[in-house]
Order: structure tokens, then C-alpha cells, then sequence
């Protein structure tokens, strides 16, 4: 049993060196390896047990057999029988090592090429995260919580992304191949942050973000980009890269601030809306249904709160924009007709955890 043990284990290591030397074969040789095992199973079937039983269990057969164990290892009743077992003693244990090192070592270099953000993204109608700061996990917070499937492209990878499911990339925002890489081409939307360098002022950040806002929409025209701003004197630049939505992180905070100041108690009502991981309501947009063509928004507006939704205004294509962008109206008439193209603004409960 022990020489037996001590056979298996040197084959294996024999196995092992072949793979180093065999990797651009591995396709024939696992090809090569199958057909040994099912070619010895069907001669073992037919030979060894004159046809009786099914296929199957001497194919269980001859995989004890390649490892050593079972009665066909020790005791083959015909020469061909006996010509099997010295096959898969000698050969086939050897190539088992090959198969089994070479697919351990493709495994074992994509999970590290994952880990360092080398792997392509295949992700479809995903998020891609341009850039990091701290406020990119507050929205990686949201959008997993809404199920959406999130590629973070940056330099370094961030601590936060180990309590996350998303992809990583690692790379500059700006490179054209490491966009290609977070799966631009199949992407829905892109957040381009303003990320924090040193010895960098807020211009040379916001060209930075506009930088790798043309870079996105030079790939794909289509897709919905919205950018971090620092400095809202630097809008008409981002707004040369067609960018669909530019946020001001700190002077939207500095308003929300404010608007708590001076309405007492409003902020838990922002923060509610705001947030789509709780089991509160959340602000949302959608596209209205080709069937309210020509009615009023006062029907769409009764039939949604019927429904257990609050609407709060529609959006409307901006015509005067080169850009694929949207004009709002808050409460609107009663009276006012839907014309699609149309979206509609309103708050609804989230699906909660």
C-alpha cells in the first residue's frame, strides 16, 4: 500500500514538471487524457466484464483505478485488462498531474490577476466607478444596495472594496484600454470622481475629471456619465465633454445644510429620500409608458398615487442642449399633456432587507 502511495505521488510530481514544460498543450493533452480514461472504461466494459453493467460504472471503475484503488487495480483478469491498468499506472497518473497543476495554476493566476485588477470586466448594464474618494463608497453603498453590478477603475485598490461585491480594475481613469478593460463598451452609466492628489488644487482636479469624462465619452457617446465638480467655474469645460450630469458635492451639501437650518427637522426627510438601502422611500425616476401618450399628467399623477407612489414632477428632453439632457418641472399642471419622450420624478418605498 505504501509503494503503491509512493508510485501515485512521484507520477504527480512528474506530472507537475511536464506541465511547465507542456502549458501551450494542455488542450491536447487534457483531450489526449479523456480519451484514455473513456477509451479504457469502454475496453474494461467490454472486455473485463463481457459488456455487463453500464458504461458508467466502469468509468467510476477506471477513475479508482488511476488512483490505485479498487479490485481492477490489483487483479485484471485479461491481458488487455492488464495493459490498462500499466497505462493509467504510468501514463495516465502522470497526466493527471499535468491536467491537475495546470488548472490549480490558471486558477491561482486569475484570482491574483483579480486581485491586483488585471482581469477584463464582463459585466453588462453596469456602473463604472472612474476615480475614488470618500464619498464613493457612500454611493457604492447605494447603488449595491439598488442590485446594480458596479467596475471600480482607480490607481490603487481600496480597502472599502473588500466588504463589496464589485470588479476592479487597476489603472489610470484617463487610459482609453483600462476603460476598455472595466467593460466600458457594455456599460450603462460611468461616475467620474473628483480624486484626491497631492499637491494638486481644485482646477488641476476638476481638468483631471474632465480628462477622463472625454475619455468615456469618446468610447461610447451613449452611455450616462455623470461627473464630481469641485468648482462650478468649470462646468462649460465639463459640459464640452458631453457629459449627461455634474454634481457639486460640497456646495450641494453646503444647500442641504442650509435648508436644514432653516426648516427645522427636514434633514432625517432628506436623508430618507436620499437613501436606497433602508426599508424607507427613496427619490426615483422613470421613463412614462408608451400608454399615456396624449393624456395628462393629473391621471398619470392620481393612478401612480394609487398605487402607493408620490409623484413630484416630470422631466422633459432639453432641446436647446447638444446634449442628452433633461429639463425639470416640479408640480406641474394637472392639465399638462404627456409627450413622450417623458420621465417622471417621484418617491416610492424601497424593497427593504
Amino acid at each position: 500500500m505504501a509503494s503503491n502511495y509512493s508510485q501515485k505521488v512521484k507520477g504527480l510530481k512528474r506530472g507537475a514538471n511536464m506541465a511547465g514544460k507542456l502549458h501551450k498543450y494542455f488542450f491536447w493533452i487534457l483531450l489526449g487524457f479523456l480519451a484514455l480514461v473513456s477509451g479504457s472504461a469502454y475496453l474494461y466494459w467490454k472486455l473485463e466484464r463481457g459488456g455487463e453493467g453500464s458504461v458508467f460504472e466502469a468509468l467510476w471503475t477506471i477513475l479508482f483505478t488511476l488512483i490505485g484503488q479498487g479490485e481492477f487495480a490489483n487483479n485484471p483478469h485479461t491481458m488487455v485488462g492488464r495493459v490498462i491498468v500499466f497505462a493509467l499506472s504510468i501514463v495516465g497518473i502522470s497526466v493527471l498531474g499535468v491536467v491537475l497543476s495546470e488548472v490549480l495554476t490558471r486558477v491561482m493566476k486569475y484570482n491574483l490577476k483579480n486581485m491586483l485588477g488585471l482581469n477584463a470586466c464582463r459585466y453588462e448594464g453596469h456602473t463604472i466607478f472612474c476615480g475614488w474618494n470618500g464619498r464613493a463608497e457612500l454611493v457604492l453603498k447605494e447603488l449595491a444596495a439598488s442590485g446594480q453590478q458596479v467596475a471600480v477603475l482607480t490607481r490603487a485598490k481600496p480597502a472599502e472594496l473588500s466588504h463589496y461585491d464589485v470588479f476592479f480594475v487597476a489603472g489610470e481613469p484617463t487610459n482609453e484600454a483600462r476603460l476598455i478593460q472595466a467593460g466600458i463598451e457594455k456599460a450603462e452609466s460611468a461616475i467620474v470622481f473628483a480624486e484626491p492628489q497631492p499637491g494638486l488644487t481644485n482646477d488641476d482636479l476638476d481638468a483631471h475629471t474632465v480628462l477622463t469624462a472625454l475619455a468615456v465619452e469618446s468610447l461610447r457617446p451613449e452611455i450616462y456619465t455623470v461627473v464630481e465638480l469641485l468648482d462650478p467655474a468649470n462646468e462649460r469645460h465639463a459640459r464640452r465633454a458631453h457629459v449627461d450630469d455634474i454634481v457639486y458635492c460640497e456646495s450641494t451639501l453646503a444647500d442641504i445644510v442650509a435648508a436644514c437650518a432653516s426648516q427645522q427637522g427636514i434633514s432625517s426627510f432628506i436623508g430618507d429620500i436620499l437613501t436606497y438601502s433602508d426599508s424607507g422611500s427613496a427619490l426615483r425616476a422613470a421613463d412614462i409608458e408608451p400608454q399615456w401618450e396624449n393624456r395628462t399628467t393629473g391621471e398619470l399623477f392620481a393612478a401612480m398615487q394609487a398605487d402607493g407612489e408620490l409623484p413630484l414632477g416630470v422631466m422633459t428632453p432639453d432641446a436647446s442642449s447638444g446634449a442628452e439632457r433633461w429639463r425639470h418641472e416640479i408640480n406641474p399642471p394637472a392639465s399638462r399633456p404627456v409627450r413622450l419622450p417623458m420621465r417622471v420624478v417621484f418617491i416610492s418605498k424601497n424593497s427593504g432587507k
